[in-house]
């Protein structure tokens, strides 16, 4: 890929001297092919070599010769103007996407991100000692790694259009002796009849068979073509056309499992998944074809769902439904397309009755293929059986945040797929496994995709909490049938509601924080309880108390009227809820020894990804506030804490007193905050967190310490 030195360093003034000399060039091979100003011409010759009245060697010969060089003034006049149309097309590209770049750079370097000669972005904010008084604000990791995607974004659409024009002037001068009229129009041509010539090779090697018998450098090659082309629908039609929905499927079955003992690990293993992802995203972009061919191979491919693909002389067979859900895992698939999917798919199971997913999908003597490159097993290499078909398309559906929320505002998919349908464990299907059920875990990323209206496996910042009704509904409807489940909650899904809980911190703390249960934008007791679940697991307690700490730090610092005191309390509140819920999750898990070890400093992982970033300022007393939460949870540890409300409730104390003087900062006009009063405002928000406390104890029918 081309860097960020190559890429401003890139002479343009040369590029746009050879594509005015090839305009000069055309005009002059035109005027030679068929004439103008009175000039004798290719045609002419031609014209005249037709009317001869040749006889012998003349007629056959000669007339021959005359006329195919004739031609070649035609040939040579139309491959110019190729060369020309690439180079012109390079030059505009190259152009914008300098321009892109420099215009990226200024752009960061405002929000204190330099962007080095290889493309790698590091934060340049200079340190509180050489700031002074100045407010510089330092970026977040997510800003860093949003402006990493835009920059390598850039650097890799400025390598294609280098990739796709030196191709085509390659092809084009692939011949010494004789000039074609088969070039391009220009680089977006160029681009289609490449893929269309990658595609029908890879179709002809696929073709011969034994595609599990590749070497690793064949394979690696096919992965770079997928790589290159992933999003070329001259090449993903085409190879989706030309392998046939029946192809498709067979050919991930033979090169993912070909049985016999030779399932694929090591090195290899892991190459397969990259080819998974590659071929997975071709497969997505095929999905937005609507010729009549495409349109009839999606829907040959949904109805290939309820068949068995397998190896001759195997009994052991795979549904064509579990082949397809796992070249579904990148990529934005086609709404159209996963709404037909999910139908089939839907249907199928429904005509098993009665149906039990890990006796259909999981069964070994069914199929007890490995399907899925993209994860590590119990092994710990590359390749797990990836049975479930499910998992894999609720993968596309959270590439596809639109067809999320549009899928889980269905009353009967949301219940079917939170309340009704049953998973299981897919590495080991009639056994505990490692007690991690995939399906449900692509379920989360399906369901903060639909709430959040974001992918979850992109990198993004999100600037303010606001939501569409459609998302806000989603969001109602998952709260309500999670909360049902009680302790049954899914484990799988602690992280993601955590989450999705954090990215309404504006609604969880005015629900939480309100005097009066039921005045809140959500329902207070649902609320409550999946706190209470998602809290059973230490790093999705800590990835709710960074999104509500940022709601609550956002609170005090936002415009209000009236007497700021009420964010104070509000503050409270908020805090002694969440300990109730935290106190109702340790109760539930008394029982188990590891409960105690569970807590300590966290890693919040992809929280900030869906947590609203606010200014410079703001972050720092969020900062302030999980650092003084972190001490009171490692004190939890360190002296043995018994799991009793009132005592568990006591050691809050190091992060009250945090947003205590948080908003004390904020308000240094308010009598609360002059000097000698400090005990009033410490008092105030530790009296509303014992209120908010007892009011989440009293909604939970938890009896008073």
């Amino acid at each position: 890929m081309l860097t960020v030195q190559e890429l401003n360093n890139l002479r343009l003034g040369t590029l746009k001297t050879s594509v005015d000399d090839w305009r000069t060039m055309v005009g002059r091979l035109e005027k030679l092919a068929t004439g103008g100003d009175g000039q004798v011409s290719a045609e002419d010759l031609q014209k005249k070599a037709y009317a001869a009245d040749w006889v012998g060697v003349n007629a056959t010969v000669s007339r021959q010769f005359v006329t195919r060089t004739a031609a070649q003034f035609d040939d040579a006049a139309s491959e110019a103007k190729s060369v020309l149309a690439i180079l012109s097309d390079a030059h505009a590209a190259f152009t914008q996407h300098k321009q892109d770049l420099q215009t990226a750079i200024d752009e960061l370097a405002k929000r204190s991100i330099y962007v080095n000669g290889n493309g790698s972005v590091i934060a340049s904010a200079p340190p509180p000692a050489v700031a002074g008084k100045a407010d510089i604000p330092r970026p977040t990791d997510q800003e860093l790694e949003v402006a990493q995607r835009r920059i390598t974004r850039i650097l890799w659409e400025a390598t294609e259009t280098d990739r796709i024009a030196a191709r085509a002037l390659r092809l084009l001068a692939k011949d010494k002796y004789d000039f074609t009229d088969q070039g391009s129009t220009g680089l977006e041509d160029a681009d289609h009849d490449q893929g269309r010539a990658d595609a029908e090779y890879w179709r002809k090697e696929i073709a011969k068979g034994n595609v599990e018998d590749w070497s690793e450098e064949k394979l690696a090659r096919f992965n770079e073509t997928l790589k290159n082309q992933r999003d070329n629908p001259g090449f993903t039609e085409t190879l989706a056309l030309d392998l046939g929905a029946d192809g498709t499927l067979q050919f991930w079955r033979d090169l993912a499992d070909p049985g016999q003992g030779k399932t694929p690990d090591g090195d290899r293993a892991k190459l397969l998944g990259d080819v998974q992802k590659n071929l997975s995203m071709s497969l997505a972009g095929a999905s937005h074809g609507t010729s009549p061919e495409m349109e009839a191979w999606k829907k040959d491919l949904i109805a290939a769902g309820g068949k068995l693909y397998g190896h001759e002389g195997i009994m052991a067979k795979t549904y064509g439904f579990q082949l397809m859900s796992n070249l579904m895992v990148k990529g934005k698939f086609d709404e159209g397309f996963l709404n037909d999917y999910y139908k089939g798919l839907r249907t199928f199971e429904a005509e098993k009755k009665p149906f039990d997913p890990a006796s259909i999908w999981g069964n070994p003597a069914l199929g007890g293929a490995q399907l899925d490159y993209t994860a590590k097993g119990p092994d710990a290499d590359y390749g797990t059986t990836g049975s479930d078909p499910m998992a894999g398309f609720l993968k596309a559906v959270s590439h596809n945040p639109d067809y999320a929320t549009e899928l889980f505002n269905r009353e009967d998919v949301a219940d079917y797929l939170l309340t009704e349908r049953e998973y299981y464990d897919e590495d080991d299907p009639y056994g505990k496994g490692d007690g991690t059920v995939q399906s449900r875990d692509a379920l989360g990323k399906a369901l903060l995709a639909a709430g959040t209206g974001l992918n979850p496996d992109q990198p993004h910042v999100v600037t303010s909490y606001e939501h569409t009704d459609a998302q806000r509904q989603v969001f109602d409807g998952t709260l309500r049938r999670l909360a049902d489940k009680g302790d049954d909650f899914p484990p799988e899904l602690r992280d993601d509601m955590a989450l999705l809980v954090g990215n309404y911190g504006q609604d969880v703390h005015q629900t939480t924080s309100s005097l009066n249960t039921n005045d809140g934008p959500l329902n207070y007791k649902e609320l409550l309880e999946v706190s209470k679940q998602v809290s059973r697991d230490q790093n999705a307690y800590g990835i709710l108390m960074d999104g509500v700490n940022q709601a609550i730090i956002a609170d005090i610092h936002a415009e209000h009227q009236g007497d700021p005191v009420e964010e104070l309390k509000r503050a409270g509140r908020t805090v002694g809820f969440l300990e109730s819920a935290r106190y109702q999750a340790i109760a539930t898990d008394k029982e188990d020894p590891s409960w105690p070890a569970k807590w300590g400093y966290h890693v919040v992982g992809g929280a900030a990804n869906f947590i609203p970033v606010a200014g410079d300022a703001v972050q720092r007393g969020v900062d302030a506030a999980a650092y003084a939460w972190q001490l009171d949870e490692q004190q939890r540890i360190d002296e043995e804490i018994s799991s009793e409300n009132t005592k568990t409730f006591e050691t809050r104390q190091e992060h009250l007193t945090a947003l205590g003087e948080e908003w004390a900062r904020v308000n240094t006009g308010h009598k609360f905050t002059q000097p000698g009063n400090g005990y009033l405002y410490l008092e105030s928000i530790g009296d509303s967190a014992f209120n908010g406390n007892s009011t989440a104890n009293r909604i939970a029918g938890v009896a008073p310490q």
